[in-house]
Order: C-alpha cells, then sequence, then structure tokens
C-alpha cells in the first residue's frame, strides 16, 4: 500500500511516496518516514497540528470519527482537510501537509 505526501521543503514542493506496516495512522505514517508533520497531543486528536489536506477523491474516505468530527465541527474543517492521527491509510492516498507544519 502506497500513500503520497506533498510538502513544501522551504524552497519547492517535494513528493515522498510511503509504505504502511499495515494498520497505522497516517501520522504514524508520516513520522516514520520522517516527514514533517506537527502532533503535539501525541495523536490523541486533540490538539489539531496534525492537520492535511486530502488531495485523493473524496469520495474514497472513511467518515471521520466521533473524535475527528469533534475536531472538524471546532475549527471549520473542509471536507478535504482531516487529522492524520485519526486518519487510516489508504492505498494511493495523495496528503498535502501544510507548510504550517513544524517537525515536534
Amino acid at each position: 500500500m502506497n500513500i503520497y505526501f506533498l510538502f513544501f521543503d522551504g524552497r519547492w514542493r517535494r513528493k515522498k511516496s510511503a509504505s504502511d506496516e499495515g494498520g497505522e495512522s497516517l501520522l504514524k505514517l508520516a513520522r516514520r518516514n520522517n516527514l514533517p508533520i506537527g502532533h503535539s497531543c501525541g495523536g490523541n486528536g486533540t490538539c489539531g497540528t496534525c492537520r492535511v489536506v486530502i488531495k485523493s477523491p473524496l469520495s474514497h474516505l472513511p467518515a471521520r470519527n466521533e473524535v475527528e468530527a469533534e475536531m472538524a465541527r471546532d475549527r471549520g474543517f473542509d471536507s478535504c482537510e482531516r487529522l492524520a492521527c485519526q486518519m487510516p491509510c489508504i492505498d494511493g492516498l495523495e496528503v498535502e501537509i501544510p507548510t504550517e507544519h513544524k517537525t515536534d
């Protein structure tokens, strides 16, 4: 299963492919691959710092779980904005890491 992360490295946009080991969240996958994504609550879905933008068709995504749905309502997320800590890996998914992310 391959996931594609798009991020800005300070000079240009880069695309990195990462392979899921099975059952991990987008946040765990990104962290395991040293990608610049925030996670100040440790992946519990309470801070919103792991917000990513899904670039793949949204019709293939699972519904938000209760934790993510509450954060999305509170923060006014668009339908393409998801919490990486709550989002499962889906083969072929393209995910943009917003430029405001900093590695913890």
